[in-house]
């Protein structure tokens, strides 16, 4: 039986005279026809493919130019790009939402002071607008300028003669580029045996004033000078008979490594929702003024307290 020519062969010169089909009763090879269907399949393909790249069943179009199955090609297209950006969002959000409630692994104390910068070490030196910084104190437990009375440990409001009392304390700034000053409020009573005159400016050596916390010192000065309430409290003597006084002490009597604002904040008794309070201040002011005139009223008055220093503090008694 006669097999089908190779396709690619000549067509024969031959004409055909006898005007018969040559190929009735031809039979083909089962693989010519396999491999004339794959050459016209690749054939069509090809002219497709000039026109339009190749797009598989999944929808993800094929290049040649970049490698398949690379890990990376899941987020080249726009979908991945998509939730890249929201994962991204989500997490600054999460960022800002622990910071300002103070929860979570971005949360931020903004409460505590810094810790203290030992490796600074600090000198005892003059403060702007009188006043001096111990500065070779800090870090110390239990430092006063005025040596305090025995009596100060459990209060001295129950004890009669002179008293002075903490009116109010606070920190504040003008702007960014001022440091800052404490401002404390002292209100000074003599007693049922006689005014209290003071030498000035506010006793010989002028205010004491220490905060400690558990570390020790963190913030003092001594020699302060005072504002009075009124010019009539001098005396034509040259003397003083305050009732109530403000101090200013600049932040240049912080130890190195301390925040004014942060420390102002923990010289406040702490409270919960209700307004109970719920333990002592972080840190404890004390105040303190001394003059021969102290002591001498307390003895006039039977005080069981000696000594010439009377000191306030933000305790409570």
């Amino acid at each position: 039986m006669p097999i089908a020519d190779d396709p690619h062969q000549p067509p024969s010169d031959r004409p055909n005279r006898t005007g018969e089909d040559p190929f009735e009763g031809l039979l083909l090879d089962e693989n010519f026809v396999q491999g004339a269907a794959v050459r016209e399949r690749t054939r069509m393909l090809s002219a497709q493919w000039r026109l339009h790249e190749p797009v598989d069943p999944g929808g993800r179009r094929w290049s040649p130019n970049r490698p398949r199955n690379a890990w990376w090609s899941r987020w080249s297209d726009s979908r991945g790009r998509a939730v890249l950006a929201v994962l991204c969002g989500l997490t600054v959000l999460l960022a800002a939402i622990s910071y300002w409630t103070g929860r979570g692994p971005y949360a931020a104390d903004r409460s505590a002071p810094p810790a203290p910068h030992l490796s600074l070490p600090s000198v005892d030196a003059a403060l702007p607008g009188g006043g001096i910084f111990p500065g070779s104190k800090c870090g110390t437990k239990g430092f006063h300028h005025f040596a305090l009375p025995p009596a100060a440990e459990s209060g001295q409001s129950s004890a009669p003669g002179p008293q002075l009392t903490l009116g109010s304390h606070g920190f504040g700034s003008m702007s960014a580029n001022d440091p800052g000053v404490f401002t404390i409020s002292l209100l000074l009573a003599p007693g049922p045996s006689g005014p209290l005159e003071l030498a000035q400016p506010f006793g010989p050596e002028g205010v004491a004033m220490e905060i400690e916390g558990p570390d020790g010192l963190v913030a003092a000065a001594h020699h302060l000078p005072v504002e009075l309430d009124s010019d009539t409290a001098r005396t034509p003597e040259g003397r003083i008979r305050p009732m109530a006084v403000e101090v200013t002490v600049p932040a240049a009597a912080l130890c190195p490594g301390y925040n004014g604002m942060s420390v102002a904040r923990d010289l406040v008794w702490p409270i919960d929702t209700h307004n109970t309070i719920t333990g002592p201040p972080r840190y404890t002011l004390s105040v303190s003024v001394s003059d021969p005139a102290i002591g001498t009223l307390r003895r006039t008055s039977g005080s069981p307290v000696a000594g010439d220093v009377l000191t306030a503090d933000n305790l409570l008694h």
